[in-house]
């Protein structure tokens, strides 16, 4: 049984390794291409000075768990290569110091550790107990049967409903450097013989034989809780492995599709801005553009106020025009009788009426401003149109125009009849009937184009009063307006500090502004010199405890380096 431990220690060891080295080939950084300028030392060559060279080396932190996650004892392999021959410094608190390599010895002052090196040793290892037993994180595992809390050790064998709680917080009393850069990878292996995983949220299951392995993945910084819900059959369970190493974001989001993403994310958010900017640009122009035409409305509104008062003025005197020609009519005897004074003064009434006829010509609109009147009068049968009512206006006015062309023709011709009449008046005695007839004619007519007047005069007082309300829409919409391109502004400066800001935090994910940081030695982070560093923690496995066995006591032979280091978990 003794020889079967040690063969899953060296696989579980294994494994670890092949663990680590997975999570370097996805962007953890393993420190060779770093350089590190510390006590004259560079990279991994170690540079005479006062005849004492400082090692730099690779550290792998070994830590033996409690069955509760906390702290049993840590062990730190470092790994130095050797260059030349002569003497190396290293620092560490250690209560216990040994080479796994060579059989020598340091000499230790302190925290100083130095030791007599070799070339010819190549690859030199050793480890040293560290004093402390504090981690940079903080595990706490819990086990729970059939929903009773349970210790580890009471739960071998155990059959029924078991409840595994893992939590890793990162302890914020810990080097900042490990952890805000390091990443967990915690592996769980469940015994398929005597486990039926119930439930195990957030995990990657690997098969291999009769195991399953349950992966779970804490990143820097990040704080953690899982759990494991299995069916226990005699329960038994092989030790828990989590490896921790530096995590290089810059090589994983720079890397490949996710890369591009980054690169296209930017872009957009640049292209968002540009966008942005001609947004505002365009509202300055809206609001210009708003506050010419509030100018404008305001001189038609003011424009159309004196066309209601004219045309209030022209139905007042088409009223009188309509009394005069009732006057007219009734008194067609007097006209009869007076047709031979009326011959006399013909000239002198055919000269009032061309007044008349130039005097309605003159306030007949042209051809270009009843051309405006159409374009208007195309929004009447747009409803919802802002200028919807201005164009029924508009339509209203073109149709009493028309009424207004329509009685300068009908006065033209009247002045034609007047200059007949005139020349005529001694035929026109005699045929004083057809006269009559047609006065009675011209009084009705007369009285169509006073109500046509009318409606115009009305029509023209609703105009005044639409364009006023519109001119004060319009002021409130211009003040709203005006106020648009600075709240565009907000908007562009808003675009900006999160493009600055997703900038910002992209560069400092992915270069850390572009320096290199140095790696800390988990040993001695103030004096230490380390190319990288990484953790291996390890839990006991919960066994059934086995018979005492009668063995043959072994030769004491010189242990090799697998197996001094198959001991740290022994």
């Amino acid at each position: 049984m003794r020889t079967r431990s040690r063969i899953m220690i060296v696989t579980a060891v294994i494994m670890v390794f092949i663990m680590l080295a997975g999570l370097k080939s996805s962007g953890i950084r393993d420190g060779s291409d770093l350089t590190i300028n510390a006590a004259g030392v560079s990279g991994n060559a170690a540079v005479a000075g006062d005849m004492i060279e400082t090692i730099s080396k690779d550290e792998t932190v070994y830590a033996l768990l409690n069955e509760d996650g906390s702290v049993r004892s840590i062990y730190v392999v470092n790994h130095v290569k050797v260059p030349r021959d002569g003497l190396y410094v290293d620092f560490g608190d250690y209560e216990k110091i040994e080479s796994l390599t060579e059989d020598i010895r340091p000499q230790v002052e302190g925290d100083r550790i130095l030791w007599d090196l070799k070339a010819s040793y190549g690859d030199f290892f050793y480890q040293g107990k560290l004093r402390g037993g504090e981690l940079p994180w903080t595990f706490r595992i819990q086990y729970y049967l059939d929903g009773n809390r349970i210790e580890a050790g009471d739960l071998a064998g155990r059959s029924g409903r078991v409840e595994m709680e893992l939590l890793a917080i990162p302890d914020e009393s810990a080097q900042p450097y490990f952890r805000e850069r390091f990443a967990m990878q915690i592996q769980v292996p469940v015994n398929l013989n005597r486990m039926t995983i119930v439930s195990a949220e957030g995990a990657t299951q690997v098969i291999a034989g009769q195991t399953n392995t349950l992966t779970y993945t804490v990143l820097p910084g990040a704080s953690a809780s899982f759990r494991i819900v299995v069916d226990a059959h005699g329960f038994e369970m092989d030790s828990i492995n989590i490896g921790i190493s530096a995590v290089d974001f810059g090589n994983t989001l720079s890397a490949g599709i996710f890369g591009q993403g980054i690169e296209d994310l930017s872009q957009g958010l640049e292209d968002w801005v540009k966008g942005a900017e001609s947004f505002r640009n365009g509202l300055v122009e809206l609001s210009n553009g708003t506050g010419k035409l509030s100018s404008g409305l305001h001189e038609l509104s003011s424009g159309s106020t004196e066309l209601s008062k004219g045309l209030e003025g022209l139905a007042q005197g088409m009223r009188q025009l309509d009394a005069s020609l009732e006057s007219l009519s009734g008194g067609s005897g007097s006209i009869r009788d007076g047709l031979s004074e009326m011959a006399l003064s013909g000239e002198s009434i055919l000269a009032g009426y061309q007044q008349l006829a130039q005097g309605i010509q003159a306030d007949l609109p042209g051809e270009a401003e009843k051309a405006q009147l159409r374009m208007l009068a195309q929004y009447a049968a747009a409803p919802d149109s802002p200028y919807a009512q201005a164009g029924r206006l508009a339509q209203s006015l073109l149709d009493q125009i028309a009424g207004m062309e329509q009685l300068y023709q009908n006065l033209t011709a009247l002045n034609a009849g007047l200059s007949q009449y005139t020349e005529g008046v001694s035929k026109l005695s005699e045929e004083y009937k057809g006269l009559d007839q047609g006065v009675s004619t011209l009084s009705q007519a007369s009285r169509q184009l006073q109500q046509g007047v009318s409606g115009l005069e009305e029509g023209a007082r609703q105009l005044s009063g639409g364009l006023s309300a519109l001119v004060t829409g319009m002021d409130r919409m211009n003040e709203n307006v005006k106020s648009l391109p600075g709240h565009a502004q907000e908007l562009l400066d808003g675009g900006l500090a999160i493009k600055q800001g997703i900038d910002t935090a992209l560069s400092g994910l992915t270069g850390r502004n572009g320096k290199e940081e140095k790696v800390l030695s988990f040993a001695s982070p103030d004096k230490g010199v380390a190319h990288s560093v990484q953790f291996v923690l390890r839990t006991p496995a919960v066994k059934v405890p086995e018979k005492e066995k009668d063995s043959t006591p072994e030769t004491a032979a010189k242990k090799s380096f697998w197996e001094k280091l198959i001991a740290l978990f022994s």
